[in-house]
């Protein structure tokens, strides 16, 4: 293919633009553009959705503070349900927050995590803190002498196959530990956005594998406040500062706004805010905690 035609094949330029860009921010703890963003507009080291305990009525009404608030309420949750000396594992523990908050309680926390940049960040950090870098699935509790009175999966288990995550989970836990799970789950296998576990299947899952539920909580109403934060300002800061800086762009630039504008304008008028949508939410999914214990 020559390189005018390359040239003229847009979509396939801006994908491979893309594709080259996440690339790097993805493996170079030094450019992590997440870090970055949630360093500079949050001030904290979560990545979850927070817990309103007083969800308010009009997200238009809610403040940055509110928001950091709630995801430190929603960090508290947890390290409530775990008492001071006991050794914890945070399945998933992103940039430590949560690690942080149950080391300040007195508990003894380990860290898990496959990201790099995550790892990097916590060692740098809080270097007292143990961490295990790698998936769930990729240790072994035959060949490693940890076990652990309680383990976290905050916002986490969504991505690990139900079955052998569950069995991997049991085999880390000392008898009579504790699971404790804070997740959405979706009420139905048709539903328009896929992302986490069939609440039927999770539940059935942990009841094969002989866990009891001693404690289930919908929190659903008190998370949902973040998706309409994030959808107020998706739709009245980030489509519009998009919009205008793209057409800025291509007024300065007319040869890249002659490849570039149609395929940037159809983009923008693409986008769906269904996943920031709490009605939605509400008719698909449920945020629940669970704790768990092996029968």
């Amino acid at each position: 293919m020559s390189v005018l035609t390359r040239l003229l094949n847009v979509p396939a330029l801006v994908n491979h633009l893309w594709a080259h860009r996440a690339r790097k921010s993805v493996w170079d703890p030094a450019h992590d553009l997440e870090l970055a963003l949630y360093g500079a507009v949050f001030g904290n080291n979560f990545l979850h959705y927070g817990y309103f305990k007083q969800p308010p009525a009009d997200p238009e009404s809610i403040s940055l503070a509110q928001v950091k608030q709630a995801m430190d309420d929603y960090a508290s949750l947890l390290v409530e349900r775990v008492r001071p000396g006991e050794r914890v594992l945070d399945i998933g523990c992103g940039m430590g927050g949560l690690l942080v908050k149950l080391d300040t309680a007195g508990a003894r926390p380990t860290g898990m995590t496959p990201n790099r940049s995550h790892a990097a960040h916590i060692r740098a950090h809080w270097p007292q803190i143990p961490l295990l870098e790698g998936t769930l699935e990729s240790f072994d509790p035959q060949t490693r002498s940890e076990r652990f009175d309680a383990i976290i999966n905050s916002e986490s288990f969504q991505y690990i196959e139900l079955d052998p995550g569950i069995e991997r989970v049991k085999s880390f836990l000392v008898p009579g530990g504790r699971w404790i799970v804070i997740d959405y789950f979706r009420l139905r296998s048709d539903s328009k956005n896929r992302s986490g576990h069939l609440l039927a299947d999770f539940e059935a899952a942990v009841t094969r594998h002989g866990f009891a539920v001693r404690e289930r909580i919908d929190v659903t109403e008190n998370v949902v406040p973040s998706l309409a934060y994030a959808r107020v300002l998706a739709e009245r800061f980030a489509l519009p500062v998009a919009h205008f800086f793209s057409e800025k762009f291509f007024l300065r630039h007319p040869l890249a706004g002659y490849l570039f504008q149609p395929t940037v304008r159809d983009k923008l008028a693409a986008v769906r805010l269904d996943t920031l949508d709490p009605d939605v939410f509400r008719r698909e999914k449920r945020y629940l905690l669970f704790t768990l214990q092996p029968a």
